[in-house]
């Protein structure tokens, strides 16, 4: 089975991890194209704005790549994560030469990144997505014809697993999160409600404009990828894993997240984490025995403020997850099932025909 794979490559990315997992099958002969090193992505205001000037020579590069690796390589498959940079006209000209478009898609909507990803979407021969509640409203929600399975997220076993709970951990709460408002708003709360001598380090992009909402003594480093976002949260005795719950688009409400990749890295890196409340997330974990779960920022705090001080308890809870997670969330696993759909959806063509 031969894969061309287009994504992302930065340590720590979803795409870099699953494409790994696909080269470790046996059945798989994969190559790859790297998004990212045709979209350089800088924090000087004036450089990214050079680079959205030049953003259609970057993409016209991309593409003339993934066309001449379809030509020498001549795959069965071009698998695309998420597969932004790639619209539907580039999308008809890969179809025509033959291969079969597949596009693994982690994010709640396709509908919140324009018009042009929009309609690209639907041009896929076949979308594996990450969220459990993507195939049952796939045409109705979303308007799309093509067909859509479900296969989770997962933890990469390259980067995420580690064998023992943390000894020493710098703060009483952790996470790693990009900014957005309802996590901005779950936090600003949980500075209300929280003894200002309980120490917190929030990780991830966007956090730095709103420091003046958060008590002085926290923490915020920034982005963090790949062992940096993994030490990170292993340095809290207790980690938060929120879930994206609100999403508005065009003034509509659609379905929110049920799970994140969090889910399963942090089980995998044995944190003692308090987790979202979901209907999905009950069915991965016990909340009485592997990962607390929470509702409101009131019940965070209170779960917090129970278990800061009982070391023994969170080891306690953190191996059970632990044990739960590893291999059974593995990427290894998630790989495994994508090569049966692909199989199968090859036979299922070859019947047809």
């Amino acid at each position: 089975m031969r894969i061309l794979f287009v994504g992302e490559s930065w340590l720590g990315s979803c795409a870099r991890s699953v494409k790994e997992a696909l080269t470790r099958r046996p059945e798989v002969d994969l190559d790859e194209v790297n998004e990212d090193l045709f979209f350089p992505k800088h924090q000087a205001n004036w450089v990214r704005g050079i680079n959205r000037l030049l953003r259609g020579a970057y993409k016209r590069e991309l593409e003339r790549q993934v066309l001449g690796r379809i030509s020498t390589f001549e795959p069965d498959f071009v698998i695309t994560y998420k597969g932004f940079p790639l619209d539907a006209r580039m999308l008809a000209r890969l179809r025509a030469m033959g291969t079969c478009l597949v596009n693994i898609y982690p994010d709640c909507s396709p509908h919140a990144h324009g018009e042009q990803h929009r309609k690209a979407v639907g041009q896929y021969d076949l979308v594996i997505s990450t969220k459990p509640f993507h195939p049952a409203i796939w045409r109705e929600a979303y308007g799309y014809s093509n067909p859509c399975l479900f296969v989770p997220q997962g933890y990469d076993p390259a980067l995420h697993l580690v064998a023992a709970p943390q000894k020493a951990p710098r703060f009483d709460v952790t996470m790693v999160a990009t900014w957005r408002p309802e996590y901005g708003e779950l936090m600003k709360r949980l500075g209300e409600l929280l003894e200002e001598k309980v120490t917190v380090g929030i990780g991830g992009a966007g956090w730095s404009a709103h420091r003046a909402d958060y008590p002085a003594h926290w923490e915020f480093p920034g982005a963090l990828q790949g062992r940096s976002y993994v030490n990170w949260l292993r340095q809290g005795r207790i980690c938060v894993a929120p879930v994206t719950r609100d999403v508005l688009i065009d003034g509509i409400h659609q379905p929110g997240d049920e799970d994140t990749t969090r889910t399963y890295e942090l089980a995998a890196a044995h944190c003692f984490f308090i987790h979202r409340r979901t209907g999905y997330v009950h069915t991965l974990y016990d909340e009485a025995r592997e990962v607390p779960m929470y509702d409101t920022p009131d019940e965070l705090c209170a779960k917090i403020e129970r278990y800061r001080d009982d070391a023994r308890e969170r080891d306690r809870m953190a191996t059970n997850a632990h044990r739960r997670a590893v291999p059974a969330y593995s990427l290894d696993g998630r790989a495994a099932r994508i090569v049966e759909i692909l199989r199968e959806f090859t036979q299922a063509n070859a019947n047809r025909q």
